[in-house]
């Protein structure tokens, strides 16, 4: 949606996906900062960010006036200052920059009006406001950000694009490129993709895992507001984006608020695995919010849920979906530990990576089953020493080792070879 802010004028009133993303970048934010920050020893946490995208700053909802995206950055950092050193010997320095872009002058006005009226300081570095293109702005913004962070670069850029071109992905190849602790949240119209698939010769050649006729595929694509739409453009669509942008993590989920048929791809892109399980949280914390469409397991982008699209299965990230989720994990997971561990044990910090980006599960839940099948005999824990942990073990770390036992090696080696 299109929205209009003018400095002598009441802020535009929110929709509801604008509301849903506003609740999960300040949730985003705010359980980022808290996990990067941990370690109580720390003096110092830099990082920088960045709206492409950035609006007038408020919107109305009712009578009542929110905050947008910049703001939502503002409030958090500060906050993070204050709670991250509630109970702190040695003080943190939280240092961050805010890089608010906006190419309409109205808007960029408004949103330094009302900066202003919050008393936050746009000369005092902290804060630029440029009215601009993103794209005409992004180099100077990395060199900026690389001279201020010339080790971490630790950054969060995002990108909430109307429609689906107007971010080139190449651009946030270059982001991640040059600051490979950086982060991209990146939204798409769920439906502008739909249409754009519609209208792609190369559908054919991009869907062959379904083994459809063309006739099928279109029929696939012509339920642009349906699940099975937006199915297909996870499926033809993720791995592209993360071979173009070089993104090692990704959540390909959708956002679709209760009050809006509408659908948001709500991607998140990084090369570093700890923000990829913080994102997931958020989407677990706020349910209801997210969907996706398939399972939540290893088969959650799987082909065979687009054979029938009457039938695509809606994952909400809710408590029932948690509980088919785990029990699937159950199922599938010794199978994938086997061909992980079976020449030599595996950490469960490697385990946690390789298995990220093919579920939907936390590393929480990846954690839990790993302790239930230990807890059963399907595998063994080793700690430090060598030694296999106690049964009563509750907690992983993350140098522990995963060792498929002598039986287990055996019956998997033998369905290997029925298979055959």
């Amino acid at each position: 949606m299109n929205f209009n802010w003018h400095p002598d004028e009441r802020p535009p009133i929110i929709d509801p996906h604008s509301k849903a993303k506003l609740d999960v970048l300040r949730n985003y934010l705010r359980a980022y900062f808290d996990r990067l920050n941990v370690n109580p020893s720390r003096e110092e946490f830099k990082i920088d960010l960045v709206d492409g995208f950035a609006g007038g700053g408020t919107f109305r909802n009712d009578e009542k006036i929110v905050s947008g995206t910049p703001l939502i950055m503002l409030e958090e950092a500060n906050a993070a200052t204050d709670r991250l050193n509630e109970n702190r010997t040695k003080p943190l320095r939280f240092d961050y920059k805010c890089y608010f872009i906006e190419k309409e002058a109205t808007h960029a006005d408004h949103l330094r009006k009302v900066l202003s009226e919050r008393s936050y300081a746009l000369d005092d570095g902290k804060i630029a406001v440029r009215n601009c293109l993103f794209e005409d702005e992004v180099e100077d913004i990395l060199t900026a950000i690389k001279h201020r962070q010339p080790r971490a670069g630790r950054a969060i850029f995002l990108l909430d694009q109307t429609g689906f071109s107007q971010v080139k992905l190449t651009i946030v190849a270059e982001i991640l490129r040059e600051l490979p602790a950086a982060e991209v949240i990146l939204t798409f119209a769920a439906e502008a993709l739909t249409n754009y698939l519609a209208n792609t010769p190369q559908m054919i050649a991009m869907v062959a895992p379904l083994e459809l006729t063309k006739s099928q595929i279109q029929d696939l694509i012509q339920l642009k507001n349906g699940n099975a739409g937006r199915a297909l453009v996870q499926r033809t669509l993720r791995e592209q984006i993360r071979l173009v942008t070089g993104a090692t993590y990704d959540t390909p989920f959708f956002i679709r608020p209760k009050e809006s048929r509408r659908a948001l791809w709500f991607l998140h892109l990084s090369k570093h695995p700890t923000a990829r399980d913080v994102m997931i949280q958020v989407h677990w914390a706020i349910q209801n919010t997210f969907e996706h469409y398939g399972s939540g397991d290893f088969g959650m982008l799987g082909w065979d849920t687009l054979r029938d699209p009457g039938t695509v299965p809606l994952f909400n990230f809710n408590e029932m979906d948690q509980e088919i989720m785990r029990t699937q994990l159950l199922d599938t997971l010794p199978r994938e530990l086997f061909s992980l561990a079976s020449e030599e044990p595996v950490t469960i910090d490697a385990m946690r990576h390789r298995f990220a980006n093919r579920t939907a599960a936390r590393y929480s839940d990846l954690d839990s089953i790993v302790l239930q099948l230990f807890r059963e005999g399907e595998i063994e824990i080793l700690g430090a020493n060598d030694r296999v942990r106690s049964a009563s073990l509750q907690n992983l770390r993350a140098i522990d080792r995963i060792v498929m036992p002598k039986q287990t090696r055996i019956f998997f080696d033998d369905l290997r070879r029925d298979s055959k």
